[in-house]
């Protein structure tokens, strides 16, 4: 029987059993990849010193203080200054609840969440709120949190919490606007000047605000103080809060000038809602003229403009209502004048919002034979469902009442209407009236025709109807007009207001341009009149723009009407010479008198901040030629104008000057015009840096510029430019994010560092490639990596100090001092110890 060998079969079984336990009972093992630090260098076949611990995880990179852009599921927040550690397996941010809480997270998120300190800080985030997420990308220096929108707050977007709001810097400033004339017509001189002054000061969240104007003619001249208001706004209301001189808010009852106290609602502070508007004033000019925009019988703009069409577009302050008196004087001392009406859109609020006003004080007339009675206003709106609002409101005062009732309603892509009645009882000299005054309002944008109505409404006032302005009146007035025309206005008293329709209109054609038409007509009771048309139609061909303009204007101080036509082209001619175009136009009136004219303009400079016109032109009245030169310059400290035209019988010569200064706790800044809410940029030790994005708007020696509009109660991104840095200052982030009160000077401060360069030369310890260094009791300083030479570059170091050097298990210490006083980079050698 022949012999069997069982030891190989038995050592093959066990082998397999082997190996199927080790696969069955065997944990998984996970490793990270490793860069085997020798790879980078090795000298004389002996490996170097080299601490990569930072650097050998996926983005991995050095612990410290990093100036980050924040978003939360995708929507940028702001940007901010956030310590990050290393955990091991990479930068995590050290973010505390109030920081969460403050970009948008519930603070009764989790039962957990709610039981914390605001000062806590999270470390992982995720166990807290299951399903959230926090990624950095270095390179981008961005920080995204994604977070379950159940976790987060039911806010509009586009909010900003009231808690982020600045009220800004102590602060006083001053705003000018300068304009004068010297003119000769037929072998007589005259002068004109007009000064427009806003001043105010800021203590905390109250502005006091102060508006004058000065205005010489004909050798007389006033001083007119146009309103002094102390303001503040009421943050947890979401209101404004006005004493002193003033406009009552607009919407049920028309606008008037008053003296007293209020309290409104302002949409500014509401994240999605329509901002008040400026009316813009469009006419055209037969020659050099100079435009007079009255409010309330108060010079509330004045300057000049060349022939063809003007458009005013930067009226300030404007109330919501009331019709502004446009006079345009031509270069002859000829005069035509015209009506721009303005009024709120549709009262239109959002489901649960409420909006109101109140007003309590002493009206203000127009002139000092009207009556100034004490009275109380309130209005308020309030949305219902189903895209409906409701609003009304009450006027009292002695001799006059009145009570106002609406609806307004939204359509969708129809747009939205509203419907108002108005009741009022009035006493007068002898008699007392009643009435009642209906009022329908409509506006829309039609995105898929490019239809745009701005506002379209009509109003009809039966006979005994009277609004507050009608019933101060007296029937005795009659003064002197304005440029000097005789106006008899006891019309405006007689005969009250019958009816009253405008519309504003704006209509894309495509290809094929633009179309505008802004019309109103009112209507008295006892036959008077008033109209005025602007249309103007706008293209563009082979870049080259065409413009047809056509006014109207009809008043009852006037005899008759004014129909204007303009035309004009622009040809752009960058080919020969950058920046610049010329300018072909012609006009005629009713009258038969027709100008042309061409000309040449364009800016220069690197800033774009220097612009020049020439014009030359002939009139067919008396076959006279005229022309006209003028210049502007946008500069760090103001605006200015100088402006020459000619005739046959007429010269002139004009300037103008505006600017503001601002007194604040770090100097004096001179400044361009002034908007209501601004900023102040400080950056120490950065002269002459540019603000990205401001025309001809730069640091002063101090590192100090004013930025004179921003908008308030919103995000507001400023930047420099820091390629114009000199040598030894370093911007350590050169972005900051501002979110102003309304009438603000807010801080926008960039943390610098000014020094020297230096490539430090480290000799003594063995200091591995990849350790860090940074500067004793200079925190704000960036930290430098040393190479594998034992070299590391520092910028903005001071003249002396001590570096500590810092790697994984190990560190040491260099003393150094610069004696070389020099702007150049330097290389010293200091040992570590």
């Amino acid at each position: 029987m022949p012999q069997v060998n069982i030891i190989p079969g038995l050592a093959k079984l066990t082998q397999l059993s082997l190996f199927i336990y080790l696969c069955i009972n065997i944990s998984d093992v996970l490793a990270d990849d490793y860069f085997y630090p020798d790879f980078v260098e090795v000298r004389g076949n002996t490996p170097q010193g080299i601490d990569i611990s930072h650097f050998n995880k996926l983005n991995g990179q050095a612990p410290g203080i990093y100036h980050v852009d924040v978003y939360l599921n995708g929507v940028y927040i702001e940007a901010q200054d956030i310590t990050f550690i290393d955990n091991g397996s990479g930068l995590t941010p050290t973010l505390t609840r109030a920081e969460l809480i403050k970009w948008g997270i519930k603070r009764n998120a989790q039962p957990a969440w709610m039981t914390m300190e605001d000062a806590t800080n999270i470390k992982n985030l995720s166990a807290l709120l299951p399903g959230s997420q926090i990624a950095f990308l270095f390179d981008e220096m961005r920080l995204d949190l994604s977070i379950p929108q159940e976790y987060l707050q039911r806010d509009p977007r586009g909010t900003v919490s009231p808690e982020q709001w600045d009220d800004g810097l102590n602060m006083m400033f001053l705003n000018y606007n300068f304009s004068a004339a010297n003119s000769h017509s037929s072998g007589k001189s005259s002068n004109d000047s007009y000064l427009n002054l806003r001043s105010g000061i800021n203590v905390g969240p109250w502005r006091l605000r102060n508006y004058s104007t000065y205005n010489n003619s004909a050798n007389t001249d006033s001083w007119n103080t146009i309103n002094t208001s102390l303001e503040r706004d009421i943050k947890s209301l979401k209101s404004q809060f006005s004493l002193g001189d003033g406009y009552t808010q607009a919407g049920v009852f028309d606008s008037v000038n008053f003296r007293g106290v209020q309290l409104y609602s302002d949409d500014a502070m509401l994240p999605d809602s329509v901002r008040g508007f400026a009316p813009v004033v469009r006419g055209i000019a037969m020659s050099n003229a100079q435009v007079t925009i009255r409010q309330g019988g108060n010079v509330i703009w004045q300057s000049y403009v060349p022939p063809g069409p003007f458009v005013i577009d930067d009226l300030y302050p404007t109330t919501a209502s009331g019709d502004l008196d446009v006079a345009v004087r031509e270069a002859d001392g000829s005069v035509h004048q015209f009506i721009q009406p303005f009024s709120a859109v549709p009262v239109m609020q959002r489901e649960g919002q409420f909006k109101y006003a109140l007003a309590a004080g002493k009206y203000r007339a127009a002139n000092n034979k009207d009556k100034e009675p004490a009275f109380l206003q309130s209005t308020m709106s309030y949305g219902l469902p189903w895209d409906s609002t409701i609003y009304g409101g009450m006027l009292l005062s002695a001799d006059y009442s009145a009570g106002a009732l609406g609806i307004g309603k939204g359509f969708g892509d129809f747009g939205s209407l509203s419907f108002d009645t108005t009741f009022a009882h009035t006493t007068m000299p002898g008699r007392t009236d009643e009435g009642v005054s209906f009022r329908a309002q409509y506006a829309k944008d039609f995105a898929s025709t490019g239809t745009s109505f701005s506002l379209m409404g009509y109003r009809y006032s039966s006979s005994g109807f009277h609004d507050f302005q009608e019933a101060n009146g007296d029937v005795d007035v009659y003064r002197m007009g304005y440029d000097g025309m005789q106006e008899g206005n006891s019309w405006r008293y007689e005969r009250n207001k019958r009816s009253k329709a405008q519309v504003t209109l704006s209509q894309k054609l495509g290809l094929w341009g633009n179309l505008n038409l802004s019309a109103w007509q009112q209507d008295y009771w006892g036959g008077d009149a008033e109209r005025s048309i602007n249309v103007g139609y706008n293209t563009s061909i082979n870049n080259i723009n065409y413009g047809l303009n056509y006014s109207y204007s009809r008043g009852p101080w006037q005899n008759d009407n004014d129909h204007i036509v303009a035309f004009t082209m622009q040809i752009p001619l960058s080919r020969f010479l950058p920046d610049s175009w010329m300018t072909v136009s012609g006009n005629t009136n009713k009258k038969g008198d027709t100008t042309s004219q061409v000309g040449l303009s364009g800016s220069s400079l690197e800033d774009k901040n220097l612009s020049w016109n020439v014009q030359q032109g002939y009139n067919s009245k008396g076959a006279d030629v005229q022309g006209n030169a003028s210049v502007n310059y946008k500069g760090r400290h103001g605006e200015y104008q100088v402006g020459y035209n000619y005739s046959r019988d007429n010269r002139q010569m004009s300037v103008g000057a505006m600017g503001g200064v601002v007194v604040h706790p770090y100097g004096i800044s001179a400044t361009q015009p002034l908007g209501e809410t601004m900023a102040l940029v400080k950056a120490d030790n950065a002269a002459d840096v540019k603000v990205a994005n401001n025309s001809g708007i730069y640091t002063d020696s101090k590192g100090v510029a004013v930025v004179p509009d921003v908008t308030p109660y919103r995000k507001n991104n400023l930047s420099l430019d820091t390629a114009s840095l000199n040598k030894n200052t370093d911007v350590l982030n050169d972005t900051r994010t501002v979110i102003p009160t309304k009438g603000a000077l807010t801080l926008a401060d960039y943390p610098t560092v000014t020094g020297y360069k230096v490539m430090l030369q480290l000799t003594g310890e063995e200091i591995p490639f990849g350790a860090t260094v940074s500067i004793r009791n200079h925190d704000n300083l960036p930290e430098g990596i040393v190479d594998d030479r034992k070299r590391v570059w520092l910028n903005g170091v001071p003249d002396k100090g001590t570096a500590i050097v810092s790697w994984t298990g190990g560190g040491c210490q260099a003393t150094y001092q610069i004696t070389q006083i020099s702007d150049k980079p330097q290389t010293i050698t200091e040992q570590c110890h």
